[in-house]
């Protein structure tokens, strides 16, 4: 981006370039080391061309779920002259990361991924509820009950 800053291009070779940018973070942001490297040249041209391109904040509106509000504070800090105002890097680089999370896509294997979606199943074993008996009747044809009847008293 070297040669970009300090050269004169059109504005829209500098849209081009900067869509490009986000289309490959959409395309291969999934992947860590792609992600971070694309984030790291989004932020640098954003942050070295912006104040010369006023269409690069166009093309940030258009990014999915973009907070409008932090995209003005991000840019009103980016514009201020004085560098007193300026945040660390790392707060940048995260603030920027927030700003185009929208981009970043779904792995190619993720995208057409069916869901499964299983309602009331039923459980797989059921416990044997216990049946309640009368102590009298689970005897053996009745000898607890033939015990205590009358016609054995001659015994």
């Amino acid at each position: 981006t070297v040669p970009v800053v300090g050269g004169n291009l059109l504005p829209e070779a500098v849209t081009w370039f900067y869509t490009s940018v986000l289309k490959g973070l959409q395309m291969h942001g999934q992947h860590e080391i792609c992600n971070s490297a694309l984030t790291q040249l989004a932020l640098l041209m954003y942050e070295n061309l912006r104040p010369r391109y006023m269409e690069l904040r166009d093309v940030m509106t258009q990014i999915p779920d973009i907070n409008l509000e932090a995209l003005d504070q991000y840019d009103q800090r980016l514009l201020e002259p004085s560098s007193a105002q300026r945040l660390g890097e790392k707060k940048r680089k995260d603030q920027f990361k927030k700003l185009i999370a929208g981009t970043v896509g779904k792995a190619l294997a993720q995208q057409f991924k069916k869901e499964v979606h299983i309602r009331n199943l039923p459980s797989l074993f059921k416990k044997p509820k216990p049946e309640k008996r009368d102590i009298l009747e689970t005897s053996e044809s009745g000898a607890l009950a033939a015990l205590f009847s009358p016609a054995l008293d001659d015994i």
